[in-house]
């Protein structure tokens, strides 16, 4: 069983918040200069669940699959989004889902079946062990809760069920209630097989997904290596809602006191770093008049048009004071 090396990549990525290492990490594979980051590479099925089984170890994160799910999502936007504008409906996202899994990662497979008046998508695996089982399924079940909120109406979503008695770290994280059930699944009712995909959200993300990725590759002003992290780590995990300081702070093997004072000593806030991620994206989506207002509100997590507007104006001034205090400084200097 032949697994595409990227998937490590991923893990090695991921491992950086933690403080893992990833020389550490790439003792568990064959051969240890792989490049990971190349599509036609594989690792065997021992290989990944041995550097997947060692960062649970290391994290020490009880919801490590659910958590480190979340964090795939810029990445998964990238492939979702291309899985959406090529399929038409449900049926076809899952036969396209089937062959991903199958190609790229099949230690998942993915089962859809009508079952009286309703849709059920089933998450599966041989993997015995049930701790490990379930994290993976958990990462894999983050992605395509994705997918399914892209391609359904808000009347048409799935209702979630897993095979916990206490949920509530999966609520919060996939902001979704969730059932007990037998095993990860997604019930839709029966009539979402004749319902088209929603391609507003789709189209959302496509005009969002080079600028996200821009932003991570880009070096940012006034930031330090933590400050960057912690940035990184919003955009990665944008919905393309961004996530709360709760979401990213998981993240990191501190406790949240510590990761406000090390931000502090930077010499920035939680609330300064999404302030200035949203500034950004707002500046790139107002261009040309690319989306409405309302929507660009929306996308940036404001309830109503009238508070992003009063946000803009807030990031104008500064940006205007900021500019005033470099041209006085200039003017010194000279």
């Amino acid at each position: 069983m032949k697994i595409s090396a990227p998937h490590i990549a991923n893990l090695f990525r991921y491992a950086s918040y933690s403080g893992v290492k990833e020389d550490e990490l790439r003792n568990f594979l064959t051969h240890d200069k792989l490049d990971v980051c190349n599509v036609n590479n594989t690792v065997s099925e021992s290989e990944f669940l041995n550097v997947f089984k060692a960062l649970m170890v290391c994290t020490k994160d009880n919801y490590f699959g659910l958590h480190y799910g979340c964090n795939l999502n810029i990445k998964a936007l990238g492939f979702i989004t291309q899985l959406s504008l090529n399929a038409s409906s449900i049926e076809q996202a899952v036969y396209i889902l089937q062959n991903y899994f199958k190609d790229s990662f099949p230690l998942v497979s993915l089962d859809g079946k009508t079952i009286k008046d309703k849709y059920v998508l089933k998450l599966e695996t041989t993997i015995q062990h049930i701790d490990l089982k379930n994290q993976l399924l958990d990462t894999v079940y983050c992605f395509l809760y994705r997918e399914l909120k892209l391609m359904a109406t808000s009347e048409m979503l799935p209702v979630l069920k897993l095979p916990y008695s206490n949920c509530a770290e999966h609520s919060k994280f996939l902001d979704a209630r969730i059932e007990k059930g037998k095993e990860h699944s997604f019930v839709f009712d029966v009539i979402i097989l004749d319902n088209k995909i929603n391609r507003k959200t789709v189209n959302e993300i496509e005009l969002l997904l080079p600028k996200f990725l821009q932003m991570l590759d880009k070096k940012k002003s006034g930031y330090r290596p933590f400050s960057i992290q912690v940035r990184n780590l919003v955009l990665n995990m944008c919905r393309p809602e961004l996530p709360t300081f709760e979401q990213v702070a998981v993240h990191f093997p501190l406790s949240n006191r510590t990761i406000q004072r090390k931000l502090t000593e930077e010499g920035l806030s939680f609330r300064k770093i999404t302030d200035d991620v949203k500034s950004e994206l707002s500046s790139y989506l107002t261009k040309g008049n690319k989306m409405k207002t309302q929507d660009i509100a929306f996308i940036l997590g404001y309830s109503e048009p009238s508070a992003y507007l009063h946000a803009v104006k807030k990031w104008k001034s500064k940006s205007i004071t900021g500019l005033n205090v470099r041209i006085m400084k200039s003017l010194i200097v000279g």
